[in-house]
């Protein structure tokens, strides 16, 4: 058997907390495991390029602001169909937390949107992490280009069971927003095929800190 991403990863939520505290900024903790193998669905057609998977993210979760209602309208608008529950459990994309789970179009089960009250992710089997680091990164470019606000607040790359797996995080604020999102991903280190996340969740308001240290109201 494949050897599951949570076993590659079982030491991420463990560095979390520090990182956390360091920064004053939550980090992605939603359970880094595979799709459920045991959804049916049609084989697919072609795979998504990276580009396109990146579209997909950025219109379901960012531009929603990683709102799970907005981005199932989004989802169903654009042929995403929900995965359904008696043909294979979909609660390890949602870490147990009530949501939806969605599969893409032609997708053949590869590429599935998962949304809760607090995140909005999108799952990719079988893709490269590398082309689709830099379709996302290109992605946040073309934004901030356009007036969003974004700055890297998390990057580093991981090493579990001999696998090396990057982690990416901005503080992202769009044009006329009122709250920051992490928008983020993590992806396979290698040019090998394997399962990528990419996430939007809120984010608490940033603290600035005067020259003397005292936080700024």
């Amino acid at each position: 058997m494949r050897r599951p991403l949570a076993d590659l990863l079982g030491g991420v939520l463990l560095l979390v907390p520090a990182l956390a505290a360091a920064q004053g900024t939550p980090v992605f903790t939603a359970p880094l495991v595979e799709p459920p193998a045991a959804v049916s669905a049609p084989a697919a057609r072609e795979p998504a390029s990276p580009q396109a998977l990146v579209r997909w993210f950025e219109q379901a979760c960012v531009l929603t602001q990683g709102q799970a209602g907005a981005a199932m309208d989004w989802a169903l608008a654009n042929g995403f169909e929900p995965v359904d529950p008696m043909r294979g459990s979909a609660d390890g994309l949602l870490d147990g937390k009530p949501g939806t789970v969605l599969m893409a179009p032609d997708s053949g089960g590869l590429v599935m949107l998962a949304a809760t009250d607090t995140q909005c992710s999108l799952w990719v089997e079988q893709q490269e992490g590398p082309p689709l680091r830099a379709a996302l990164a290109a992605m946040v470019g073309t934004l901030t280009a356009k007036g969003a606000k974004a700055r890297v607040e998390v990057d580093r790359n991981l090493e579990r069971a001999g696998a090396w797996r990057a982690q990416v995080q901005w503080r992202f604020r769009g044009v006329g927003w009122s709250q920051d999102v992490g928008v983020g991903a993590v992806t396979t280190l290698a040019n090998t095929p394997g399962t990528q996340v990419l996430h939007v969740a809120p984010l608490a308001k940033a603290v600035n800190f005067a020259p003397d240290g005292v936080p700024l109201r």
